[in-house]
């Protein structure tokens, strides 16, 4: 009867190991799918994040030329209004010089009037010499009021003439300055017009340029959405077969600590030598793509060296992890899990039990988004990233 029992407990046993080896290529299998999706997932999304760089700085760009397009475009507004003042004023000039001008033309006519009736009654009776005017005087003092009311009358023909031209001189000069006036004025506002026309031109091709840019700055935001849920969703599958391939090893009496369950204590130590947070949990700027808003999933600590265990539990994971470098997944029990990332060793084995504060590895910077010797520390309860600092 106790030789019976024995053999079924082997037979048992047996099975177990016999599932659990049939069972493991099985799940490693699935979880190299699931790693190499998620792999292109990221390469997919860091390709998504360059463009959605470039289509900011574009947009960054093309909004730095509107603004000075804008201001261009005031200032021409400022120079519209300021000609047209101009304009208004020299139009008030124009009126009272043309006002002065019909003064000026009235004068110019009288005065040629004045002057036609001094010709034509020299021409009626007759010309009078200075001589006759002189040889008619009664007394030399006759002859000299002769002489001197002689020398006036010539004198004021000369002025009148000599008036005459200076006034239709004057009035010609008044037209031409008003005529030119007039042209430099029309062709500074119509240059002014032109120009304000081809900035409102560029100023709408722009706004039509940036109205297409937000959308392509859209549909890259929305496409890495959807690929970092994707992302995420992979990840928690990974998860699952990580923790369900251990799960196996254990009962199968594999892994380098034994079939025994290890859980954490629930306290989590820092998981490092010294160092500062210099990278928070939560939305921030990629320090290399520098996209914002970008979910930090976990906090970096630097200066970082000697890496420690920051509870009891399960390696289940401590190999290179894609974006995440050489990583190191503990299993603390109880749904909770710690990640160390970009590791420069791992020193320690799949399914291997740790103890709180055992030394596992040292900081690195390895993965395709570390930007220097850092320890990446996250924090995940039933697969979900979560602030380390409420546990630390």
């Amino acid at each position: 009867m106790r030789r019976h029992k024995l053999t079924l407990v082997l037979a048992v046993v047996l099975a177990v190991l016999t599932f659990t080896a049939a069972v493991a290529p099985v799940y490693a299998s699935t979880l190299n799918q699931k790693q190499q999706k998620k792999q292109k997932i990221e390469q997919d999304i860091k390709q998504q994040q360059g463009n959605l760089k470039q289509q900011r700085s574009r947009k960054s760009e093309l909004e730095s030329e509107m603004n000075q397009l804008d201001h261009r475009l005031q200032e021409l507004q400022s120079e519209l209004a300021r000609i047209n003042r101009e304009i208004a004023a020299t139009e008030r000039k124009i009126a009272r010089v043309e006002a002065e001008l019909a003064e000026a033309e009235a004068a110019l006519a009288e005065k040629e009037t004045l002057f036609k009736r001094r010709l034509r009654n020299i021409y009626e009776r007759g010309y009078v010499s200075y001589l006759d005017v002189l040889l008619g005087a009664s007394s030399f003092s006759d002859f000299l009021t002769r002489f001197n009311n002689l020398k006036i009358i010539a004198d004021n023909d000369q002025r009148l003439v000599d008036e005459v031209r200076a006034e239709r001189d004057r009035v010609e000069a008044m037209k031409e300055e008003l005529e030119q006036e007039k042209s430099r004025l029309d062709g500074m506002r119509r240059q002014i017009l032109n120009n304000e026309a081809e900035l409102e031109r560029t100023v709408a091709s722009r706004n039509q340029v940036k109205e297409e840019l937000q959308e392509e700055i859209t549909r890259s935001e929305e496409a890495i959405r959807k690929m970092k849920l994707k992302e995420e969703k992979l990840e928690k599958e990974i998860q699952a077969l990580i923790r369900r391939s251990a799960s196996n090893r254990g009962a199968g009496g594999g892994g380098g600590g034994g079939g025994a369950v290890v859980r954490g204590s629930g306290r989590f130590c820092w998981p490092c030598q010294g160092g500062r947070i210099t990278s928070g949990y939560g939305n921030r700027v990629h320090p290399k793509t520098g996209i914002y808003p970008d979910f930090h999933r976990g906090i970096d600590i630097s200066p970082a060296d000697t890496i420690f265990a920051a509870d009891s539990g399960k390696v289940i994971w401590a190999q290179w992890k894609g974006s995440y470098g050489n990583c190191i997944i503990i299993d603390h029990g109880n749904g909770f899990t710690t990640l160390y990332a970009h590791l420069s060793a791992i020193y320690v084995g799949l399914g291997q039990s740790v103890s709180r504060g055992q030394h596992i590895g040292i900081a690195g910077s390895t993965g395709g988004t570390s930007t220097g010797v850092h320890l990446h520390f996250e924090v995940r309860v039933n697969g979900e990233p979560t602030n380390p600092m409420s546990y630390l």
